[in-house]
This record gives C-alpha cells, structure tokens and sequence, in this order.
C-alpha cells in the first residue's frame, strides 16, 4: 500500500471513531450545572417522613411503605412488618446522594435511560413519592456503564441526572417485606410433636444439649427409627424460618396438621400447617410453660414471669397472621411416623 493509501485509510479511520462516539452519547453534551441534592429538602426532612410510595412503570403501585410508630408496614401485605433496613438504607441513600452530573432534557432519550413518565409505557424505572410530603417525586432509572449510579429525574422537571446513588430498589411487594419469621435452632429445643388429623403422630426428644441427637418416641414393635441425621430436620425446622408469602390468620383446614415445639427455657410454638390453592401455610401461637422455667438451670419462680412477658410478645407478633412457607420446611413440620422408621424387612 502507498504513503497515499496509509494517510487515506488514517483518515477514514479517524472519522468513523468520531461518527462512533457521537452515536453512542446518550443526546447532546449538557452545559455544566453544579451538583445538587439527590431529593431537594429530604435531608432535613427525612426523620419526618412516615410514608413512601414505590410505583412501577405501567403506574401500577409495587409498594406502599407506611411508618406505624418504630415499625414500617407495606400496604399492599396487609400492613404486614417491611424490613426495616431496606428501609433505612433507602431514606439514608436519597437524604444523602447527590445528583452528580446533568444530562439530557430531551425527552426523546428519557425511555434509554429509564426515566420516562410513569404510565407513559416507555419506561423501565420506578417512581418514588413521598405522600403527605411537598417534597418532589424522583423516578429511578437504568445503572449507568459503570453501574456505580442510576439516572434519575425530578417529577416535573425535564433535567435528566446521574446520581452518586446505586439505589437498589426490589420491585415486588413481597421483596419489601421482613422475611425472617424466627430463628430457633434445634439446640434450643427440647420436643418436637407433630399430629395429624388422623391420629399419626411423630414424636422425638433432644438426647443432647447441642440439638445433634434426637430420638424418636414410641416405635412399632419389629419397627427401627431411621438414622439420627434424618430426625434433625425435624427438629431444626424452626431455625432460619423464612416466609415466602403473608396474610391476616382466618380459619385453618380442618385437616390441618398440629405441632409442638418446646424449647429449652419453656416456650410452646404451637402450629398449624394445611395447604390450598395459595401455597403451604402455617399459623403459629405461643404459650409460656410456666413449669419448665422453674426447672433444671432456671433460678427459681423469678424467672417465671420473663418467660411469660416473651410468650405474650412472640404471640403478638406471629398469631395475628398466616405465614406461606417453603416446601422442604411444610415437609420437615408434618413428618408422618411411617417416614422415620426404617423400611420393614420382606
């Protein structure tokens, strides 16, 4: 190839490098604005805020948080508990962030960036509000290339910016909810009894104090129980107890499968298992076992009313509602006898 060849070719090059990074700005080069608050007045305001309103592209509600004294509640669950840092890391992030750089305030690229009106079908974001509030709606957008800010948008206001903020936000009611039920390993345990409606009945009992051991009760004659580790399930099915689904307890099944856990400091969880079309459900009550606190390792009557005072708060919380559960845990609570023996031999 020719000198003349090369410098031609050089140039062509150069032009389409400069076509290629003009097509891929994202509208024109805005005119330098300083830096301004992520939400103007949320900074001063944010202890005051008692209501956050999550709304998704087609203008559909994703979840309405509301502050009930210490606690926060999604609307759309029944008002059942949200998870409070969720909450927290949100109202921090949007009191303290910073819309960093200005970008466009044309409208043709608000869809590219995620920050289009809500309802106007050309959007993936969401909008947050701040009912009850004169502070201004943002719409969340897209990550930006470096995924370390999101584009957003003032309700109202065409200036499109990208904030300092990831702002991560679940864009399901349930993913706002506080997910953990309890946590009650099988070392705190020291009976599991599991009933069903047609008299089957497991019953094991703690032979250790680490929640390792466990033995089964009342096998058939000529019938074995299965290895200790299968029996653990059973035991550990309260520990990390997650819901996957809430509503306000109505009336259970009448084929609902009852169990008992025990635990060592003399708390009953009593449960109440069934299924439907919906998913697999329990419903807990609580009670205090008022003879167990006065027992082994427990110094006396002083320590009765303790077991009590938790009982009655463990209760308030969980017996108000149902609680949609995994199916290997809705397995591990309603253990039929026949699963936990051995096979009978020909």
């Amino acid at each position: 190839m020719t000198a003349r060849g090369i410098l031609i070719l050089g140039i062509l090059t150069l032009v389409a490098l400069t076509m290629a990074l003009i097509l891929g700005r994202t509208g024109p080069e805005p005119e330098p604005v300083e830096s301004q608050p992520l939400v103007p007045g949320l900074r001063d305001a944010v202890n005051d805020i008692s209501a956050v309103d999550l709304i998704s592209a087609d203008g559909v509600p994703v979840a309405s948080l509301r502050r009930d004294r210490e606690r926060w509640r999604v609307v759309e669950k029944d008002d059942y508990e949200a998870d409070f840092g969720l909450v927290h890391d949100l109202l921090r992030d949007l009191a303290s962030g910073q819309r960093l750089e200005a970008r466009t305030s044309n409208p043709d690229w608000y869809q590219r960036l995620g920050v289009a009106d809500v309802g106007s079908g050309a959007t993936s974001g969401l909008l947050l509000r701040f009912p009850d509030s004169d502070l201004p709606g943002l719409l969340v957008g897209n990550l930006d290339s470096t995924e370390t800010g999101r584009f957003v948008r003032l309700e109202g206001d065409e200036r499109t910016w990208l904030s300092d903020r990831r702002l991560d936000l679940p864009d399901s009611a349930l993913q706002w909810l506080e997910r953990a039920v309890m946590d009650i390993p099988a070392a705190e345990l020291r009976e599991v009894t599991l009933r069903h409606p047609d008299g089957d009945t497991v019953q094991i009992r703690a032979a250790s104090d680490d929640g390792e051991d466990w033995v089964l009760m009342n096998v058939p004659d000529g019938r074995e129980a299965v290895a200790m580790w299968q029996l653990r399930p059973v035991a550990n099915a309260l520990g990390n107890l997650n819901l996957d689904g809430v509503r306000h307890h109505g009336h259970p099944s009448d084929d609902a499968v009852r169990a008992l856990y025990v635990t060592r400091d003399g708390l009953n969880f009593v449960v109440s298992l069934f299924e439907d079309e919906e998913g697999r459900w329990a419903h807990f009550t609580v009670s205090a076992e008022v003879a167990a606190a006065d027992g082994p390792g427990v110094e006396g009557e002083s320590e009765v009313p303790g077991v009590v005072t938790d009982a009655i708060a463990v209760d308030a919380r969980l017996s108000p509602w149902q609680f949609r559960i995994s199916e290997r845990k809705f397995e591990n609570m309603t253990k039929r006898l026949e699963d936990l023996l051995k096979p009978e031999e020909a």
